[in-house]
C-alpha cells in the first residue's frame, strides 16, 4: 500500500515495524521522534536482512524505546484527534472570512457571520 496504515497500526500496537523505504513510511511514518528511533526501514533484501538481524539483536530496553516512541509518534500524528485537528486547521479554517473588519463590505451579512 502507498501510504502505509498497516505500518502505522503495526508501530500503534506496539510492535516494532520494518518497511519498505518510500512513500508514506518513509516520509511521515517511520521517522524519528526527537531524534528517537520509531522503527526501521530496508530497501531490497540484504536491507531486510541487515535490519531483521539489528532487530532480533536488541535487548528488551531497545525494543520498549523504540516501540514507545513509535506509538508517541502515531498517537500524535494519526489519532482521530490529530485528524480533526488538522482537518479543522487546513480545511475548515480556510472557508471561514478572515476577519469581518477584511470581509467585503458590500457583502451580504450572512457571509460575515460564521
Amino acid at each position: 500500500e502507498h501510504f502505509g496504515i498497516s505500518v502505522v497500526e503495526f508501530m500503534a500496537a506496539g510492535a516494532l515495524a520494518l518497511a519498505h523505504n518510500s512513500a508514506g513510511p518513509a516520509m511521515d511514518i517511520v521517522v524519528p521522534v526527537e531524534k528517537q528511533r520509531t522503527g526501521f526501514l530496508a530497501t531490497d533484501e540484504a536491507s531486510y536482512a541487515k535490519a531483521l538481524r539489528t532487530i532480533f539483536a536488541l535487548s528488551e530496553k531497545e525494543r520498549l524505546k523504540i516501540s514507545t516512541a513509535a506509538r508517541q509518534a502515531v498517537g500524535e500524528r494519526f489519532s482521530q484527534e490529530a485528524f480533526e485537528t488538522a482537518f479543522a486547521s487546513r480545511m475548515i479554517a480556510a472557508l471561514r472570512p478572515a476577519s469581518s473588519s477584511q470581509a467585503d463590505p458590500g457583502a451580504p451579512a450572512a457571509i460575515h457571520e460564521m
